[in-house]
């Protein structure tokens, strides 16, 4: 534990010492030609009273988390009409008691964007090699790469704009008993969008999925989507996208329920006034599942995000976030598992510096389960500094 907190000490002291000197040049990033880098740094102690997620039996350990993160931007054509982005990012924890929980997660990220006399071209690509048990219903560290390249090509008519895209996710593991939940998902899609304000349009969408188990072919199945929304200045102070549908999801394994049901996807932020904002994200959709006997399971997830400044240097983060999560099979217990999580999160932020950043945060989540081995609770405390290079 002493030995982390050394190493976080001194990493922290190091950052500081390079950024007081970087300051002297007023730059907020490094600029080579028209690119430039950004970087910064965040060293982290956390507190986890239950660090397997379990419901009995807890174990708590403190956690040391350094995150660099690098972000290359690169301009170019004329008058940098174009772009070019790459970014990493790494987060190390290290355990005080539990090092076999010890975890590094990678994060590669490149996007190309160009501006067309009538359109647009974006081509994008994540990869990940991850244990991160966030967005999963992986209650352990799960080691596993992802990988999600996406094309899209977009035509503007007047009024008028036509989007055609195509994205393929492929997440694998590195321990053989995933084998059988390898696999990857092939979406086609079109959207029109149509001009109604200045600010905002409306929109429809088609997606068309092809969802392929690399060594289990009666997992395969496909899926169609149909979506309408609005995009853009939605309200003068809110701003985003609203898309509201229906998805039918059918599998080639007889017997097993597909997912024919409403889906949503939406993501706003009300800028209420220069100190306050509030975002929101809702997702209602079908995830595929790893709960045997289950290809998928259905999710109702919100999340409301309060941001408030307060006095001097100061602000405040309060998140809550609700997840409901349904799975249309019998289990072994003889249940259909009902799963509903939720999260509440209050964070005091500092800026000590344009440069560096304290945070102070306490976290509580707890799932509850009818499957009684699924439930748990946790909380988790953090202090954070943060170093922008």
């Amino acid at each position: 534990m002493l030995r982390r907190i050394e190493i976080i000490l001194i990493v922290s002291s190091f950052i500081f010492i390079s950024a007081g000197y970087a300051q002297e040049a007023k730059e907020p990033s490094i600029r080579m030609g028209a690119a430039t880098l950004a970087t910064s740094l965040k060293v982290e102690e956390q507190f986890d009273s239950n660090i397997f997620l379990t419901a009995n039996n807890k174990k708590s350990d403190s956690i040391s988390v350094v995150t660099p993160n690098l972000i290359l931007d690169m301009p170019f054509g004329l008058e940098g009409r174009h772009s070019a982005q790459l970014s990493y990012k790494a987060e190390v924890g290290l355990f005080a008691h539990y090092s076999k929980q010890d975890y590094v997660n990678q994060d590669v990220n490149g996007n190309l964007t160009l501006n067309l006399p009538k359109g647009y071209f974006t081509l994008k690509d994540l990869f990940r090699k991850t244990v991160d048990r966030s967005a999963t219903e992986f209650t352990s560290r799960v080691r596993r790469t992802e990988n999600k390249p996406e094309i899209l090509l977009g035509v503007e008519i007047n009024r008028l704009t036509y989007e055609l895209g195509y994205s393929r996710f492929t997440r694998k593991y590195a321990d053989l008993i995933y084998d059988n939940v390898e696999y990857s998902e092939d979406m086609y899609s079109f959207t029109g969008y149509y001009q109604l304000f200045p600010k905002a349009k409306a929109l429809l969408e088609y997606d068309h999925g092809v969802i392929d188990y690399s060594k289990d072919s009666t997992r395969d199945g496909d899926y169609n989507q149909f979506r309408v929304g609005l995009k853009g200045d939605l309200t003068g102070k809110t701003a985003g996208i609203v898309k509201l549908g229906y998805q039918a999801r059918d599998y080639d394994t007889a017997g097993k329920t597909g997912f024919d049901n409403f889906v949503a996807e939406c993501g706003v932020t009300t800028q209420f006034s220069e100190r306050t904002q509030l975002d929101l994200i809702y997702n209602r959709t079908a995830i595929e599942s790893t709960y045997t006997p289950n290809n998928y399971y259905d999710t109702n997830a919100v999340s409301l995000i309060l941001t408030q400044k307060l006095i001097g240097n100061f602000s405040a983060k309060g998140s809550f976030n609700f997840e409901r999560n349904g799975y249309p099979q019998v289990d072994a217990t003889g249940k259909k598992r009902r799963d509903t999580i939720w999260t509440g999160k209050l964070g005091l932020n500092y800026d000590i510096k344009d440069w560096v950043k304290a945070e102070l945060s306490y976290e509580y989540k707890e799932d509850v389960s009818n499957i009684d081995t699924k439930d748990y609770n946790r909380n988790l405390t953090s202090i954070s500094l943060t170093f922008l290079l």
